[in-house]
């Protein structure tokens, strides 16, 4: 694509990238949640609050009654979102958008809570989950291991506090292999399987599809390791609430290392009786943010690439990599000025700069050359929807551009579709979704001004889907009113 003029969705340079050759199209576009994020709290059948199970769940609890607590959370517990319940109004939705995948995650201490312990009523709620997925027409991709753990593998101090991670117990990886062994026994027994599905009233035809060709496909193992150490261990953000230990990194990332080795052999025996074209792949969501200024290479090679590396090796322990962007950080001696820069409402994230995605993807490129890349995470937090709608047609575009210079680039996965629980934000002062899950069950009603990001995604989905010059000629116009929102927003600050 040329440079010589203003990028234009319309350019026929675009729709040559998008349609490709065969096999390096986006295929996936889509978007992503953690079942702990839309689910904070869990509910027995009597509708009271079941007890924590996971390091999450237990400071959760503790910021709800009042006691100090790294969370900073509403004390409303209707705001929480309540996803297995309302399953139905979010697939709708993300159908509704066009999307053509949906990931969301198995939450690790909630199916086994300790080691020896499976909740199958559970599972089979997740199953339920995938087999609407699939009928929907969507691929779903799972996440194994989403931050959260079991507080049966943690220590408090005498503060009633956790002191000590799961990561650092002795026993955390017999328990992961314990709890990934039954995932894959239940994904693997049809009479559970059909059972489940015949609850969820899954035609039998379609039943016996997803049967032959493997109920899911696409696994990410663990969700940005790095971050479980760099939060947990030297910002104090994540439990266990740990500042400045160093010390903490090989033990932890070895152990997640070893982890994700586990999962991924055994996941492979899913394959063994699937078509070559369902064949599992596995991968891990690695986050890759853009570091600049004096010492930005550093942090390049510490942040993004000393983990990076640690996991994939030679290449043969994962079929796809994920790239999760949010934000440029700059690390620098002498210049200071940020007053130009765009930051989110969550400006810890550093500033919103799109460009950078570009840049992580041909690095990440050039150290897996033969790999395809899903970007399994991007998003923005805003409290209005002014600046998000340019912010999103803005990623595309290097997106687009990445592909042109032969980053191979199969999917594109937002976070997310509906605002949810930010760890230890909790609930409002970071809204990332398209939707609160109160709009889920309103109709689909474009504004009388202005832009919403929902309209553009919706567009985004249709001209990825289906590259033609009318797909991006709406494309186009969507990215001419989102620049002039955004501008009008930014004069105005909001």
């Amino acid at each position: 694509m040329s440079d010589s003029h203003p990028f234009s969705f319309s350019d026929p340079a675009v729709l040559k990238v998008l349609r490709g050759a065969s096999g390096t199209s986006i295929n996936y576009i889509g978007s992503a949640l953690s079942h702990f994020q839309a689910e904070p709290v869990m509910y027995g059948t009597d509708q009271h609050m079941l007890p924590p199970v996971s390091d999450w769940e237990f400071e959760l609890r503790r910021s709800l009654s009042g006691r100090p607590s790294h969370i900073k959370a509403p004390k409303q517990l209707e705001e929480f979102p309540r996803f297995l319940q309302k399953k139905d109004l979010y697939l709708s939705r993300s159908h509704a958008l066009g999307e053509t995948m949906f990931r969301f995650s198995f939450d690790f201490p909630r199916l086994s809570p300790r080691a020896g312990e499976f909740n199958r009523t559970l599972m089979r709620k997740y199953v339920q989950l995938l087999a609407r997925v699939r009928a929907n027409g969507q691929e779903p991709m799972v996440t194994l291991y989403h931050f959260t753990l079991p507080l049966s593998l943690t220590r408090r101090n005498s503060q009633d506090g956790i002191s000590h991670g799961a990561w650092e117990d002795d026993r955390i990886l017999e328990h992961f292999r314990f709890y990934i062994g039954e995932v894959v026994k239940a994904l693997r027994d049809t009479d559970f399987l059909r059972s489940a599905m015949d609850e969820e009233q899954i035609g039998l035809d379609m039943q016996e599809r997803f049967l032959s060709e493997g109920l899911v496909r696409y696994f990410m193992t663990l969700n940005e390791p790095m971050n479980v150490f760099v939060n947990g261990y030297l910002t104090g953000l994540f439990p266990p609430f740990r500042r400045l230990n160093f010390f903490r990194r090989r033990k932890i990332i070895d152990r997640m290392v070893y982890a994700h080795d586990m999962a991924f052999a055994e996941l492979k025996n899913l394959s063994m009786s699937l078509p070559i074209a369902r064949q599992v792949q596995v991968g891990i969501g690695h986050s890759w943010q853009y570091f600049d200024g004096t010492f930005g290479g550093i942090l390049h090679r510490f942040g993004n690439e000393y983990s990076f590396k640690r996991f994939e090796r030679n290449g043969l322990y994962s079929d796809f990599l994920g790239l999760h962007y949010y934000f440029r950080f700059t690390a620098s001696v002498f210049n200071w000025d940020f007053k130009s820069r765009d930051f989110s409402n969550r400006p810890d994230f550093g500033d919103v700069y799109p460009p950078g995605i570009l840049s992580v993807l041909e690095r990440m490129h050039t150290v897996h050359p033969s790999k395809n890349i899903i970007v399994s995470e991007f998003g923005f937090a805003g409290r209005t929807d002014r600046r998000r709608p340019y912010w999103l047609l803005e990623t595309l575009r290097y997106v687009i551009e990445a592909k042109h210079r032969g980053v191979p680039v199969t999917g594109l996965l937002l976070w997310s579709l509906v605002s949810n629980f930010e760890w230890d934000v909790g609930m409002g002062l970071a809204k990332f979704g398209l939707f609160s899950e109160k709009e889920l069950s309103a109709p689909l009603t474009p504004p009388e001004t202005g832009v919403r990001s929902w309209e553009v995604w919706c567009a985004v989905t249709q001209a990825l889907t289906h590259p033609t010059p009318e797909s991006l000629a709406v494309l186009e116009t969507y990215y001419k009113k989102a620049k002039q929102q955004y501008n009008e927003a930014k004069s105005h600050k909001s």
